[in-house]
């Protein structure tokens, strides 16, 4: 089955920082990829997260977030990155449990009539525990671990190109 909504961690994954939950609000955005806190620590998007967007916004295949995280800085430094209005129903939590938090969105959506399965969703994260939990929580979720499957985020466009159920992925061996 085509994947029809990727769901990306922040911390590690959409961006280079490793805990936003350090930085103090108000955030001033310097250039189209970073993100400056009030003592001045910058928060840079990773490699082709931009692209990464826009690509699947031009499927049509929805996007959301799923971060263990306060909602605060978050959404600070994505309205500052002018990266808001490319999520759905993002699931910004202070806990780990990321499983519940994809069920929820799932759940959401279907309450709008967009039901998905789970092996219609990709699932980027950087920590490996984290999206075994998904998997074992959720169901066959097709996951793919930051800095190590994917280097460039636009690489996930790729890995959409090779996932069941999209036209491409039935090459000759």
């Amino acid at each position: 089955m085509a994947i029809r909504l990727v769901v990306l961690d922040c911390d590690g994954t959409l961006w280079e920082h490793e805990d936003v939950l350090t930085l103090r609000p108000p955030f001033v955005r310097i250039d189209d990829q970073t993100a400056r806190d009030a003592g001045g620590e910058l928060v840079r998007l990773t490699p082709g997260a931009r692209e990464l967007l826009e690509g699947l916004r031009a499927r049509g295949i929805l996007i959301s977030l799923c971060s263990w995280n306060l909602p605060e800085p978050v959404f600070g430094i994505l309205d500052q990155l002018g990266l808001t209005g490319y999520f759905v129903h993002p699931k910004i939590q202070l806990h780990p449990n990321k499983d519940l938090m994809i069920a929820a969105l799932l759940k959401e959506l279907a309450e709008e009539g967009r039901d998905l399965r789970p092996d219609e969703v990709m699932f980027v994260d950087d920590n490996p525990h984290m999206l075994e939990k998904v998997r074992r929580g959720v169901g066959p979720v097709r996951t793919l671990r930051a800095g190590v499957d994917v280097q460039d985020l636009r690489e996930v466009l790729n890995a959409l190109d090779d996932a069941p159920g999209h036209p491409t992925s039935a090459r000759p061996s």
